[in-house]
């Protein structure tokens, strides 16, 4: 089964409405606009090519992790043209050189290991690896504060508790993306460097949600990934650094719900809905407060071991 509207018991949370409909990337077939995988569902933006949002549902009562794998696919249900690829994250993986990008999961292979089967979970884990799925992270921001953060609903929010959960993840496109320092393909690909996520849980009889957002752009302008400038996007690769992973306090990327929605021009179910964060940062701050900094002391860690030090204000998962 894909996304649920009605997983949480009592509630209704439809998929977020696209503002500009000429964007929505079609199915093959005249199959409409949303891929269906188990446990989650994506919306494609045909002009970025890459997904608009992923939408999931966790079940707190029968999740269980399992070891990540899988391979990212294109997939076949929606014309290739519509999905970027290999032909991105590979672009600069010539000669031994690694990428400076991440295949960022949008829904998280570990948030949809939830079924009465173990076949039904590998199943769940085994959709997340398309590229519909996907985005180019930085891997300081895909390792660290976005891992963190789905850790935190996995792990503390939904492990070991009967609880219901919807989640949406996605880019913020805007107009002035830089461009990937490569072309691709010979076209100029501008990468999204923003990332958002609303979470919907039941408390205390309330449908609640909460809103998070990060950013690696200052990273990839730092390191030479991306540039503003069309003239400077060039064809050989170039070098990378030895990263390691930073989780920043909760503080520097909660943010409204209302301003993600403001943001992405998508319509979310907000009617009836309790809003715990209500800080009302402008626009201009959150971008400064919300970028992933760098941090050479911290060593990644594995999924299973990763402490649950730190909380997240506003969600009482």
């Amino acid at each position: 089964m894909p996304y649920n509207p009605s997983f949480i018991q009592g509630h209704t949370i439809p998929l977020p409405e696209v503002s500009n409909t000429d964007l929505l990337a079609p199915l093959r077939n005249d199959n409409g606009t949303v891929l269906n995988y188990h446990h989650h569902s994506v919306v494609m933006n045909k002009k970025r090519r890459f997904a608009f949002y992923s939408a999931s549902n966790i079940d707190g009562e029968t999740w269980e992790p399992i070891e990540r794998s899988g391979k990212f696919l294109k997939d076949d249900n929606m014309d290739h043209k519509y999905q970027l690829g290999d032909e991105l994250y590979d672009a600069i993986g010539g000669g031994g050189r690694k990428n400076d990008f991440d295949e960022g999961h949008l829904t998280s292979f570990q948030e949809v290991l939830w079924g009465k089967d173990p076949e039904d979970s590998e199943r769940a884990g085994a959709d997340t690896f398309y590229f519909s799925n996907c985005v180019p992270q930085h891997s300081l921001l895909n390792r660290g504060a976005w891992k963190s953060l789905e850790q935190y609903v996995t792990k503390k929010g939904a492990n070991n508790n009967d609880i219901a959960v919807c989640v949406f993840s996605g880019p913020l496109f805007r107009p002035n993306d830089p461009y990937f320092i490569e072309k691709v393909d010979g076209h100029y690909i501008q990468i999204p460097c923003i990332f958002w996520k609303i979470i919907y849980y039941r408390r205390n009889g309330k449908l609640n949600a909460v809103g998070f957002m990060m950013s690696h752009e200052q990273l990839l302008l730092d390191e030479g990934t991306v540039t503003f400038e069309k003239s400077e996007v060039k064809d050989k690769g170039i070098e990378d650094e030895d990263i390691f992973m930073a989780f920043p306090k909760a503080t520097t990327y909660q943010v409204r719900v209302e301003l993600i929605r403001e943001l992405t021009k998508l319509n979310f179910h907000l009617s009836g809905v309790n809003l715990p964060y209500t800080t009302n940062d402008k626009k201009e701050i959150v971008y400064k407060r919300i970028d992933i900094i760098k941090n050479k002391d911290l060593e990644e860690v594995d999924f299973k071991d990763a402490p649950l030090d730190y909380r997240l204000d506003g969600i009482e998962l």
